[in-house]
């Protein structure tokens, strides 16, 4: 067939090396939740997940192979995983993190499908994305099996629909502001859920970063998560939405690394990366002026943090050269 034919567009080459990093991270981060989790329950899922992104892994290693391309570097568990380490979060922690990476599984994962021009390379996102909608099935079911899930706010359903007759409904900065609209409260959830799980993970690589420069990045980081997290309350608040957050995502006394310091950037480079994805889609589908302007804020205030940690990375060289179209004039220079 001729989409087995095909070479691989750079659409379809920048998928599966950008899953191939985040896999190769998730690997890392699960290699230490595997030897630490004392929860019989959660066990089973860490184990689970462990074995999906080491089969994306082998997957996109071999197709790379096939196609002749350089396998990513990413991060191999041997260098960036310290065994024996002390537990760094608690077992519901792991449970949090696992849903909120599968959730991220099914935006990426589409997203690729929607990018991919081959049958097999649509077939094997169709294939990462089936698992990571099972992943994200289980771990929500045990969320909520232990009590500890955190649902969005909820509201008085609609009676009537309606149409809206003023222009102040898209109006916030002078007068009175309208109540959220439901999709609204729902991107502040969780822009607030993302930060929360953000500054447990940035407390507890501040504890345990060998760097200093990079331990005081991390509680920069949480500063601005808590900053983040602040800011949305006061807004939910002043319409009198609850706020309730996760009751259980906590972090040890543990100040020996279970990661390596380049892999403990990477993942908060991950995560910066999802959060200001989702301050963009907020902004999208926001109406009130007030909330657009406070996404704009958030995409600034985490895009120069990003930026300061990418810095921070290729200072050090840890930064991996993501696949890249070639330097045609630094070629002509080159020949002459």
């Amino acid at each position: 067939m001729e989409g087995n034919v095909a070479s691989l567009t750079s659409a379809e080459i920048s998928s599966l090396w950008s899953t191939y990093i985040n896999d190769s991270i998730v690997a890392c981060l699960l290699t230490h939740f595997a030897e630490t989790v004392t929860d019989d329950d959660i066990r089973p899922l860490i184990t689970e997940t462990l074995n999906v992104a080491n089969g994306h892994l082998r997957a996109i290693e071999q197709l790379f192979a096939a196609e002749g391309i350089a396998k990513p570097v990413g991060y191999p568990v041997e260098k960036h995983v310290y065994p024996g380490a002390p537990k760094l979060f608690s077992d519901i922690f792991y449970l949090e993190y696992m849903y909120h990476m599968s959730k991220f599984g099914l935006t990426s994962h589409s997203g690729a499908i929607a990018l991919a021009s081959r049958q097999d390379v649509a077939q094997l996102f169709h294939q990462f994305l089936n698992e990571a909608v099972m992943l994200n099935d289980r771990a929500r079911q045990l969320l909520l099996e232990k009590g500890v899930y955190v649902r969005p706010p909820y509201m008085v359903y609609p009676k009537e629909a309606a149409f809206i007759e003023k222009q102040s409904f898209l109006t916030g900065w002078f007068g009175p502001r309208r109540p959220l609209l439901a999709v609204e409260v729902a991107h502040l959830f969780t822009t607030a859920r993302n930060n929360e799980i953000g500054k447990a993970t940035l407390t507890g690589f501040a504890q345990v970063a060998a760097d200093p420069e990079i331990r005081n990045f991390f509680l920069r980081g949480v500063r601005v998560c808590s900053d983040i997290m602040n800011t949305v309350h006061d807004v939910l608040r002043e319409s009198n939405v609850p706020t309730v957050m996760s009751p259980d995502v906590t972090v040890t006394d543990s100040t020996k690394p279970p990661f390596s310091d380049q892999l403990m950037m990477a993942v908060i480079n991950a995560l910066s990366a999802i959060g200001t994805a989702e301050y963009g889609a907020a902004m999208a589908v926001s109406l009130r002026r007030d909330i657009i302007a406070l996404y704009a804020s958030l995409i600034a205030k985490a895009g120069a943090f990003t930026e300061d940690g990418a810095n921070m990375m290729i200072d050090r060289r840890w930064l991996e050269y993501p696949p890249h179209f070639l330097d045609r004039r630094e070629l002509v220079l080159q020949k002459s």
